[in-house]
């Protein structure tokens, strides 16, 4: 794979921003954070043009363990969707609060079917799933 060199005109206030998001991204160079928001970018587009796309992804969430029977309910999903399930561990955040925090494998839509039927259980806080397509061809 070659490289090539790209001019890219930016205002001097968006290239402030960039400089400071490259700066906090830990990133050595423009050029690496340009390219992980190529990847990010790219690996959105494949997701949303063609969910049967195989991935791998992890799902975290607070959840509230007062509510009753609340626990077993996530355990009984998980427990459900066994075929993309590899593994969970939960972190007590406090007496009553609890962090889960899942890792996946399988179809787009079935892993975003699966994080919306958790994270739908009254007494999850909040959560988050983050998809990474297996795309197995070079990559930036």
């Amino acid at each position: 794979m070659t490289t090539e060199r790209i001019t890219v005109s930016l205002d001097s206030d968006l290239l402030s921003e960039l400089d400071q998001m490259t700066e906090q991204g830990g990133y050595r160079n423009r050029s690496e954070f340009f390219r992980d928001l190529i990847r990010e970018r790219r690996s959105e587009q494949l997701i949303q043009a063609e969910p049967d796309t195989e991935c791998l992804a992890t799902l975290s969430y607070v959840f509230d363990t007062r509510k009753r029977t609340l626990l077993t309910r996530l355990q009984d999903n998980l427990n459900q969707h066994h075929d993309i399930v590899r593994a969970s561990q939960i972190v007590c955040l406090d007496n009553h609060f609890r962090l889960e925090s899942v890792a996946l494998v399988g179809k787009a839509y079935e892993l975003n079917q699966f994080a919306n039927l958790q994270l739908s259980e009254s007494g999850v806080m909040n959560g988050c799933l983050h998809l990474v397509p297996m795309i197995l061809e070079n990559t930036i």
